[in-house]
């Protein structure tokens, strides 16, 4: 399919799949060897990124999209203190957004409302932290964390003012939820979103799930919207190598016209 020509949307690639210590600048010449021009740099310690001028050297072009990160509820005073870091840095590097993920969920019980408002609380306390320095802060809905399904996100975004949302595809339809439906809900507090897939117990290349999940309906809609945050793909894992899945992931987008 050709390249859709008036397409605003911007791409990025997670480094999620070469895990929180890889050697960064052969793992950045990977994503950008696959056809990306921007990455998401996804649970690295800021000791072991190092300054930002390092970082420069490391991405050798590729645009720093986002970071990610997680958080523990309960929240204490240093997390919250190194999560300002973060911001600290995403905004020397001129990242747009931090995501943000966690706590972790009990399998016995949902979240407590205690639990819920704790999280809303501290994201909200980092998202106008980070709103001050230029830099989003966006909450991911995640299987197995504090807030996966809409009743969940419609408290947390109740609960805050300033918080954004890291809407991913994949984990939405894990919870046996639309999309679609959640882009069109949450458009305005959407900071940026997640694209994956799910098959057999585990994630894969897009297009290679199980889940029926509607990828071009999903972009289109965020081209409707005039979406102007980062599509960040983010395979957590590969049966073939980190790089290969970012070739295939790339290609997959270049099927529906899109340049990554």
């Amino acid at each position: 399919m050709a390249e859709r020509p008036n397409s605003a949307l911007r791409f990025a690639y997670s480094t999620i799949n070469w895990g929180e210590t890889p050697d960064l600048a052969t793992a950045c010449a990977e994503i950008r060897a696959a056809g990306w021009r921007a990455v998401e740099l996804f649970g690295h310690s800021l000791d072991w990124l190092g300054p930002p001028d390092r970082l420069r050297d490391d991405l050798a072009g590729l645009g720093p999209a986002t970071l990610f990160a997680a958080v523990a509820v309960p929240t204490t005073a240093n997390q919250l203190h190194t999560l300002k870091r973060h911001l600290d840095y995403a905004a020397a590097v001129g990242a747009e957004a931090l995501g943000l993920v966690g706590g972790a969920r009990l399998r016995w019980r949902p979240p407590s409302a205690d639990e819920e408002a704790d999280l809303a609380r501290f994201g909200e306390d980092l998202a106008v932290y980070g709103a001050d320095r230029g830099v989003t802060v966006a909450y991911h809905p995640h299987v197995g964390c504090t807030v996966e399904t809409e009743a969940e996100i419609d408290r947390l975004l109740d609960r805050t003012q300033t918080l954004s949302l890291c809407l991913d595809a994949s984990h939405i339809a894990l919870v046996g939820e639309d999309p679609l439906a959640h882009l069109r809900k949450y458009r305005q507090r959407t900071g940026y979103v997640h694209l994956k897939d799910w098959a057999r117990g585990k994630f894969v290349e897009l297009g290679q799930g199980g889940l029926g999940i509607d990828f071009a309906g999903f972009l289109r809609e965020l081209e409707t919207a005039a979406f102007p945050g980062w599509v960040v793909v983010e395979q957590s894992r590969s049966d073939v190598s980190p790089a290969e899945s970012a070739r295939v992931n790339g290609a997959y987008l270049r099927g529906l016209g899109y340049a990554p």
